[in-house]
């Protein structure tokens, strides 16, 4: 406790951090052993703070709250940095794609995110639309239009991740791509951007090949 107050988390090695995370969970127990045994199953910090409650609470001296608790950490520190993005309101396609990684963090199963963007390109509103395997059938075009059209958006930004995948683009990601593009048309409504980001990288429609970036356009 005294190393935390005086130098803070930067005082600490990875496996020491996950070590103190777990004695604040285990009352009067040695967690050291639990810690090694969570990095030799997972292999990194990221991975067991990552990885679902179930997977951690078989690894012996982890218990169900202390799975709890180290499953938190991402989604917190996601919390965090999009509500401190979110209070600046990112503004133009650079910042807004810097803004979607972070949208992301701790999300260990595909999520669908919209964005509603104003004539400046400044971000109204942000929202998950689904939740699973992203294809044009899971993705709710009524919703999407519905919350464009209720927050009088001029132009729109969708995501998705995925979580242990390639960045690139499946056909299922053209297909979406394409009837969001001709369903935010008939709305008068221009999709500038479809990103999709994994846990180091991210890829964009915008910026892509021609052939991927004709799913741009409507038909």
């Amino acid at each position: 406790m005294r190393r935390l107050k005086e130098n803070g988390a930067s005082g600490f090695s990875r496996q020491e951090l996950v070590e103190l995370l777990l004695m604040y969970s285990v009352r009067r127990k040695d967690t050291d052993a639990s810690t090694e045994k969570l990095f030799e199953y997972f292999g990194s910090m990221s991975e067991v703070l990552e990885a679902p409650i179930m997977e951690l609470s078989y690894i012996e001296g982890v218990s169900k709250n202390s799975a709890v608790l180290l499953s938190m950490i991402p989604q917190i520190t996601r919390r965090l940095q999009i509500d401190h993005d979110v209070r600046k309101k990112p503004c133009g396609m650079e910042e807004i794609r810097n803004f979607v990684p972070k949208c992301f963090i701790g999300k260990t199963v595909e999520h669908f995110l919209l964005i509603c963007l104003d004539k400046r390109q400044k971000v109204i509103r942000y929202d998950y639309i689904s939740k699973g395997t992203v294809n044009q059938s899971t993705v709710d075009l009524r919703k999407i239009v519905h919350l464009l059209l209720a927050t009088n958006s001029s132009y729109a930004v969708v995501a998705h991740n995925h979580p242990r995948g390639s960045i690139y683009p499946s056909r299922d990601d053209m297909k979406t791509t394409q009837a969001i593009v001709n369903a935010l048309n008939s709305i008068d409504v221009k999709l500038l951007d479809h990103i999709i980001v994994n846990s180091s990288e991210s890829y964009s429609f915008a910026n892509a090949p021609s052939d991927i970036r004709s799913c741009m356009m409507p038909f």
